[in-house]
């Protein structure tokens, strides 16, 4: 219930539409509920042989009944939509805005396509609890007590005998539902498992393609889609026994008011004026027709909440999971001018793995290039990370500008750090678009001056639509090395004092290495810069090249210095097979 609850709380940002639509809800379950007494009045005056105008007076007053419940149910589901959609809104932007909160670590433990699932499907399912769940059930329960309390005035007798399978409903509900959490949470896990590999598949399309792995990706999918198929008919084989079972106890309660309503009436046949009548009988039927009918949707939103809750329990993880990363309530400003690094016996471990670096101790003076070399887990993206503060340091200080990294705002940290990655994202739309993502309100001469600066001016040029052409999605319609060339001018764009560059030419060939280092020599005029490298010719010009072993320092200074000591750098540095001939200088254009 906790789950529903914190739901609901939702719907109440919109009390106004809310009321409104159980307000129109109420008087079309008014209009309904006088349907029979309608009836009783035109059978009596049959009975008694009134004449037709009191027949033809009944039949107009039950359709305009029926036009008036028809008027409002049309009015309370378009109300009802509305309210939905707000609310639908409003907790897709709190998951979203949630998961662009969260830190670096939570996306490290999930698939994305597993993530997608739970904004999408477990929030439309948590709606509809939220929304039809509670209309339904409100209007249920509200027709229930007035057609009880009408049974009752009627007829004790029958009365009992209407409501007498309400009890062993409720139980077998209240059962009903606790199995159904369980196999409906295996459900969506499922499902989830399968959106994962379908978003797997297709952005892995170019490479199933070309290794030829169309069946080993269909047997992959009819395994996930055959686990999603059992766990759903788990859970539906469970319903195809609780549906049914609860219409034929509700039948028996039909079949008790005929039974004792008819014995009633042999055994009194109408002499005394009190006695029950067949108008009686059949007004009798109809509201425990109407009874059940909201009885029976009950059941269907005990279902509904099974599901509901599963999906609730998916949805909140994700609204309850601590922003580990987050700005201090007061934070520092950093100080003008060039900004350093300085790591002061940092510690540092991901989760259920051992210690990456124990305290560690590094300078990365202010406008100089720091290079980071070793082997693959010798710790030198989570230096670039820490710096970003993408992680926090378990033990010691990170320093950014000489202030811990803790006690600066975020949005500050984030502005000031410009982050070239070995696997160049950008977003579906057009080349201008994704450079204004920096500054929205950037001119276009300001974008070219950035593209050239970062060697892209002439290959967008060259584009279609130039630098108004459509990249695609993950700017799938351009090569490896032009991606990385748009996001180099990105952070030219941006022009932030720092920058890290992790690994920013480990994907592409020599000669697409050499533009790219081109325009990361114009990035790296004038600040601070961390290079993160497996290819050691792109630090030879590094005013300090760090040598590390997992997470410690062996040794450091500049390319010269490192090949003339003849330590593990420059044993690094023979073994490289993309070797640049040192007397090799870049071409300039």
């Amino acid at each position: 219930m906790r789950t529903v609850w914190r739901v609901s709380q939702y719907m109440m940002r919109y009390r106004g539409l809310f009321v409104l639509t159980m307000l129109l809800a109420v008087l079309g379950t008014l209009a309904l509920i006088t349907v029979p007494k309608v009836v009783q009045y035109i059978l009596q005056g049959v009975l008694a042989k009134g004449g037709p105008e009191r027949v033809w007076l009944g039949a107009g007053a039950i359709a305009l009944l029926y036009l008036a419940q028809a008027v409002f149910t049309g009015l309370r589901i378009r109300v009802n939509n509305t309210l939905e959609q707000k609310v639908l809104m409003d907790l897709r932007s709190d998951v979203h805005r949630r998961l662009l909160e969260l830190p670096v670590s939570f996306y490290d433990q999930r698939k994305s396509g597993e993530i997608s699932s739970r904004v999408v499907d477990d929030v439309a399912n948590v709606e509809r609890v939220l929304l039809d769940g509670t209309e339904q059930g409100i209007i249920a329960v509200m027709t229930i007590l007035g057609i009880g309390v009408m049974l009752w005035r009627e007829n004790h007798l029958l009365a009992v005998c209407a409501i007498s399978p309400l009890p062993i409903l409720y139980v077998w509900g209240i059962e009903h539902a606790r199995r159904s959490n369980r196999r409906w949470k295996r459900v969506r896990e499922t499902a989830s498992d399968l959106n994962s590999l379908l978003v797997e598949d297709i952005q892995g399309n170019r490479l199933i393609q070309t290794f030829g792995l169309q069946e080993h990706e269909e047997r992959r999918f009819l395994q996930k889609a055959k686990a999603m198929s059992a766990a759903t008919l788990e859970a539906m084989y469970a319903w195809s026994i609780y549906g049914p079972g609860t219409t034929f106890v509700t039948n028996l309660g039909l079949v008790a008011i005929f039974g004792v309503g008819g014995w009633m009436m042999s055994v009194n046949p109408g002499a005394d004026p009190g006695a029950f009548s067949f108008p009686q009988l059949v007004a009798f039927v109809m509201y425990a027709g109407l009874l059940y009918e909201p009885v029976g949707q009950l059941h269907q939103i005990n279902q509904w909440i099974s599901q509901g809750r599963a999906s609730g329990e998916r949805v909140f993880e994700i609204l309850d999971h601590p922003i580990e990363i987050a700005s201090p309530p007061h934070p520092t400003p950093l100080p003008a001018g060039p900004l350093g690094a300085k790591f002061a016996n940092v510690s540092f471990a991901y989760q259920g793995r051992p210690a990456v670096l124990d305290n560690f101790s590094l300078e990365i003076p202010a406008g100089r290039v720091t290079a980071l070399v070793g082997h693959t887990g010798a710790g030198k993206s989570t230096i670039a990370n820490l710096v970003m503060r993408a992680y926090d340091a378990t033990g010691g200080q990170v320093l950014l500008g000489g202030i811990d990294v803790r006690e600066l705002d975020l949005r500050e940290v984030h502005a000031k750090v410009g982050f070239v990655a070995q696997d160049p994202f950008l977003f579906e739309g057009t080349v201008a678009e994704n450079l204004a993502l920096v500054r929205p309100n950037v001119s276009e001469e300001a974008m070219m001056a950035a593209l050239e600066g970062a060697s892209a001016l002439d290959f967008v040029r060259a584009l279609p639509k130039g630098i108004h052409t459509n990249i695609g999605e993950k700017g799938i319609r351009l090569s490896q090395g032009e991606k990385q060339r748009l996001t180099i001018a990105r952070v030219l764009l941006k022009n932030p004092p720092v920058v890290i560059l992790d690994e920013a030419t480990a994907s592409v060939d020599t000669i697409t290495e050499r533009q790219i280092q081109r325009a990361l020599e114009n990035l790296m005029r004038e600040r601070t810069v961390l290079v993160v490298a497996h290819r050691l010719s792109t630090v030879r010009k590094a005013d300090n090249i760090v040598v590390l072993h997992h997470g410690r320092i062996l040794e450091q200074g500049t390319h010269d210095a490192l090949r003339a000591a003849g330590g593990r750098y420059a044993s690094l540095w023979d073994h490289q097979v993309d070797l640049i001939d040192e007397r090799e200088e870049l071409p300039v254009e």
